[in-house]
Formats: C-alpha cells, structure tokens, sequence
C-alpha cells in the first residue's frame, strides 16, 4: 500500500512543477506591491481598533509602525525592483555565459559577490594591530 502511495505522491509531484513558460521574475514587484498595500491596510486598520478600544499607545506605535512599513517599502524598490525590471534571468545567464568564452567570469564574479556584502559582514583585518593579539587575561 505503501509503494502505490508513494508512485502516486512522486507522480503528481511530476505534474505540479510541468512550467510551461518562465516569467523570469517579472511578477515578483507586483506580488511585493500588493503584499505591501495589505500589510499598510491592515495597520490602518489596527489603528482605528485601537483608537475604538482606548488604547492610546497601541495606536501611535502601530502608526510608527505604519511608516516604517511605507520606508521599507521605498527602500525595496529603490533596492530590489530594477533588478526585476531590467535583467531577466534568462539575460543574466547569457551574460555570464558570454563573459565565460571572454574570459572575464572570474572577475565579474569578484565584483558581484563583494558588491552584495555589506560593511558590517566583511571580514575586519587586525594584522597592523598588536593590542589585539595580546591576551585578555594574563597568566602572571
């Protein structure tokens, strides 16, 4: 019984990921758009509940909350939606395709790899520094 479960489990497994075209991302700054219009309307919401049930400070930090929402929100399309907009996957792999017969894969991917890390995730370099090799606790 086990086994006709399985083979029907793996068939259908089959069928559900059947793409018949790629939209290579290209609904991901809608579905962001959207998914930011509910989270916006359910804090006005919340807002007004708290307003109703006399919790003054409810309210304001859900209407503090609000706006860093809205933040977040410019800063992801600052961000994240010209990726989306101007280089489809499909486009990147032809480029990383086209600097691999010239030679340059190495080096571009040097520069997106260092370009994606932030300050604070670097790895810092303590080689000029002695106080930092000494011990915290000396043994004498």
């Amino acid at each position: 019984m086990k086994t006709s479960k399985h083979a029907q489990l793996a068939e259908e497994m089959q069928d559900v990921y059947d793409i018949t075209y790629d939209t290579c991302g290209q609904y991901w700054p809608h579905i962001h758009h959207y998914l930011f219009v509910t989270i916006i309307l359910m804090q006005i919401t919340m807002i007004g509940f708290f307003g109703l049930k006399s919790k003054p400070g409810a309210s304001v930090s859900t209407i503090l909350l609000l706006l860093m929402t809205i933040l977040f929100n410019e800063y992801c399309k600052i961000r994240f939606v010209p990726t989306f907009c101007h280089c489809p996957i499909k486009v990147a792999k032809e480029n990383d395709d086209c600097d691999e017969r010239e030679g340059e894969l190495q080096a571009n991917q040097e520069i997106a790899i260092n370009a994606y890390h932030p300050p604070w995730m670097r790895p810092v370099s303590f080689a000029g520094d002695a106080a930092y090799m000494k011990p915290l606790v000396s043994s004498s």
